[in-house]
């Protein structure tokens, strides 16, 4: 008799606990495979054809893995009872196949997005559930018909065999009905006629959206961790990697700890029914009590050392974020509300809530529930395990899919809350808008209407959590339930005694805790991964204008620019600037004139390249522009706006920000040179006088003076001019005039001009309209053309006689 079963072809013990396994690693692994290859982005066409197969596709599933569980607890019962070996079974499979027969029970269920569509994932998860079906069928027919004294050809044997070859079929009609599902969608006669291009992922029509809490699945986390661990992990510090790793093993040790605990407390309960006191297992137990949970001795080690590493990480991404959006291009900043902006810079907070959740509390908490119902199924009754898969499987299912369903109203809740932040903002920043206007009741209703909107949003989320949390307090007290019935019930029968349902209870009141916190712990993650989302998509964010590989610094500049052919457009439909040639020669004074929109400030951008031009090129002494690195060209150029911009600090900050080095004697030249130095002196707190948001305390015309005292510390080879005295009455314009007069001298100047006659003693008058040069000359020769420069003239001149 042993001869023969060492003969068995492959014993079914062998086959079916790697069975489950195998197809739960199959779908994961297929799944991130898949997700990470294609991105974020789903590909909707012949979503109707693949939607009408999709019911029959997951019945047939659950039809296969029901015929399996019915062939297992024949099996079981049968088996054990007759010493069939060859349709014994073995309980984990039955504990197994449970699992996966309530992960597709599960897939028929509602979906908050729609209908629900069988992955790719699916169609690899049943190639390999063929496998081993094809397998354990073609193993159990040879063993039938070569050992029949083992295998008695019975009712219950034949039922068995036709029940594997069953599932053999409706796997194949599965896989035909997902593969012709996918044939159908891809057929060209259901494309969009207007597809994607060659570059694209997206065709005409459609729109790539950020990813939301609804339709951000688990797959979606995963891949999001990793974009977000490296900008978490200290890669330059050693000694912050070495505290990570501790807590790590720390965190090993307390899921230890998770599992004495219990067995402990039932090796105690066991010896007090003797004649003495167990000191021994009392000082044991009372150790790892010390040493267990959220408030044990090991959990506040990992605290304190895990404390330098989380501040580590807040600085570095919050650094890292500032720097980034400093670092990006003209472009994003005026396409950006300020508000929104500011709000993604501040999520480096909840990256690190994020990565604490998620490594010291959700992690742990599955673990836990996994080392419980391997502990149960090697220690004790395989049923307790499966009693505890199940319940710890569908608690996070639930959790999982009713987050799903309140998503929607979290999304909202950001979105509103976001739209307060930014309202907030706005109003602060126009506060004189805001009080010209007398405005203030109705940014007061629209604050008031968004609040409105975020506390119903709100209202759903708290009610919706509290209906959560009813629901998995009653998934886990039928699973208390069942185990402590399944256990009395063996103690009962002599086959179990007291102290393991001492065990039991102790070891499922202590995993009720992380569960009861799960809807929690997912809620909050899933909030901070929109949040990290949002640096993320800001760390995304890449600069348009970036230095070439090779460019070299600007260490002499003569101030000699030439612009060849340049043309430039902010929308390639429209034009902002086209074909301009222009030598401007070292020391020139040169002013641009033109229209509002004939592209005078867009030529200032490009020389200061915060954009690159689309056609033509720029040249710096002889060197195309872009192969000199930005912040080398920019430090010889100053630039005085239209409307200076000063910090809420100090003048002397505000004053020695163009260049820290200088000495308080060089900061009260360049004032005196701008006439700004004695009206600083009257000032209660002279230089140390703070100037308010944008320097909204002092007027034009001395905010207009400290920017001229800045660019004569900054003492550039080329001076910008975008409208520097447009703003200001006549006679502040006529001082500042004589102020810009002196600093221009030796100076490549360009200057903007709305008022011609601040611009009549320039070298070279260049006329633009509609982004051409239509004229060019000097003062007197243009007058004398009786052009477009001699009609704007004229008209500014009638209109200041008009004043006068």
């Amino acid at each position: 008799m042993t001869k023969i079963t060492d003969s068995f072809l492959l014993p079914p013990s062998a086959l079916y606990p790697p069975y489950p396994l195998a197809l739960a690693s199959v779908y994961l692994l297929s799944s991130i495979t898949l997700r990470a290859r294609a991105g974020r982005v789903r590909v909707q066409s012949g979503k109707s054809i693949v939607a009408q197969n999709n019911a029959r596709v997951i019945w047939w599933l659950l039809l296969v893995f029901t015929l399996a569980l019915l062939s297992n607890i024949l099996g079981m019962v049968y088996g054990a009872h007759q010493n069939n070996k060859c349709i014994s079974q073995p309980p984990i499979s039955t504990a197994s196949l449970t699992g996966v027969f309530l992960f597709l029970a599960a897939s028929l269920l509602p979906d908050s997005q729609g209908p629900y569509q069988p992955s790719p994932s699916f169609r690899y998860t049943s190639v390999t559930a063929l496998i081993f079906e094809s397998a354990l069928a073609l193993n159990q027919t040879i063993q039938i018909a070569r050992f029949p004294l083992l295998c008695s050809r019975d009712a219950l044997t034949v039922s068995s065999l036709a029940l594997a070859y069953g599932r053999i079929i409706l796997l194949s009609a599965t896989l035909a009905s997902l593969v012709l599902g996918k044939r159908k969608s891809t057929d060209p006669s259901h494309e969009s006629l207007l597809g994607a291009s060659n570059n694209s992922q997206h065709g005409y029509g459609t729109v790539q959206q950020a990813p939301d809490a609804q339709s951000t699945d688990w797959v979606d986390y995963i891949l999001g961790l990793k974009e977000i661990i490296p900008l978490i992990w200290p890669t330059g510090s050693t000694a912050m990697q070495l505290r990570a790793i501790v807590c790590l093993f720390i965190l090993v040790a307390q899921r230890i700890v998770n599992v004495l605990v219990p067995l402990q407390l039932g090796r105690v309960v066991a010896t007090l029914g003797r004649d003495r006191i167990p000191f021994m297992d009392l000082s044991i137990y009372m150790i790892c009590r010390a040493i267990q949970g959220q408030q044990g001795v090991l959990a506040s080690i990992r605290a304190i050392l895990w404390i330098p590493f989380g501040q580590a990480t807040y600085r570095k991404l919050t650094e890292r974020a500032f720097q980034h959006v400093l670092s990006l291009s003209l472009e994003f900043h005026l396409g950006k509300r300020q508000g929104e902006v500011m709000s993604a810079m501040n999520k480096g907070s909840s990256l690190n809530t994020f990565l604490d959740s998620l490594i010291f509390q959700l992690f742990p908490m599955v673990a836990d529930i996994g080392i419980a119902a391997a502990s149960l199924l090697v220690a004790f009754d395989p049923f307790y395990s499966l009693i505890i898969l199940t319940v710890g499987g569908l608690y996070l299912f639930v959790t999982i899919y009713m987050a799903r369903y309140r998503g929607r109203a979290r999304r909202q809740m950001v979105l509103c809350d976001r739209e307060i932040d930014a309202i907030r903002s706005d109003a602060i920043m126009a506060y004189d808008v805001v009080h010209y206007n007398s405005a203030m009741d109705q940014e007061h209703q629209r604050l008031s209407s968004h609040i409105t909107s975020f506390q119903t949003a709100e209202f759903s989320v708290l009610m919706s959590l509290n209906l959560l949390n009813s629901v998995q307090n009653l998934i886990f007290t039928v699973g208390v339930g069942l185990v402590c019935f399944l256990s009395a019930y063996n103690i009962s029968a002599g086959i179990e005694e007291v102290p393991l349902f001492v065990t039991l209870v102790a070891y499922l009141a202590q995993l009720q805790a992380p569960l009861s916190f799960f809807g929690s712990f997912y809620t909050q993650i899933q909030n901070n991964l929109i949040d990290a989302e949002r640096m993320l998509a800001l760390f995304h964010e890449k600069p348009m204008v970036i230095d070439k590989p090779g460019a070299t610094p600007l260490t002499v500049f003569k101030g000699h620019i030439q612009l060849e052919g340049v043309t430039f457009g902010y929308d390639p439909r429209r034009l902002a600037v086209q074909d301009i040639t222009l030598d401007i020669r070292p020391g020139q004074s040169i002013a641009i004139v033109g229209e509002s929109g004939s592209g005078k400030s867009t030529l200032l951008r490009l020389l200061f390249r915060f954009y690159d031009v689309t056609k033509g090129r720029i040249l710096i002494d002889g060197r195309p522009v872009d192969d000199i690195t930005i912040d080398s060209l920019r430090q010889h150029i100053g630039v005085v706006p239209q409307e200076t911009m000063l910090f809420n600090e100090t003048l002397m900050y505000n004053l020695r920000y163009v260049r820290p080095t200088a000495t308080d004697e060089e900061i009260y030249d360049a004032c005196r040179a701008a006439s700004v130095h004695d009206k600083i002196m009257a000032l209660p707190d002279g230089y140390q006088t703070r100037v308010g948001e944008r320097g909204l305390r002092l007027s034009g015309g001395e905010k207009q003076r400290i920017s001229i005292a800045r660019v004569l510390l900054k003492s550039p080879r080329v001076l910008l001019l975008d409208e520097a005295t447009a703003s200001l009455d006549s006679e502040t314009e006529k001082s500042i005039q004589a102020s810009l007069a002196k600093i221009s001298v030796g100076r490549t100047t360009i200057t903007i001009a709305h008022r011609l006659s601040t611009i009549t003693s320039c070298d070279e008058i260049v006329v633009l309209q509609e982004g051409g040069v239509i004229e060019r000359g000097t003062h007197s020769s243009l007058v004398q053309q009786r052009g477009r420069y001699w009609h704007m003239w004229d008209k500014q001149r009638l209109q200041r006689e008009k004043e006068n």
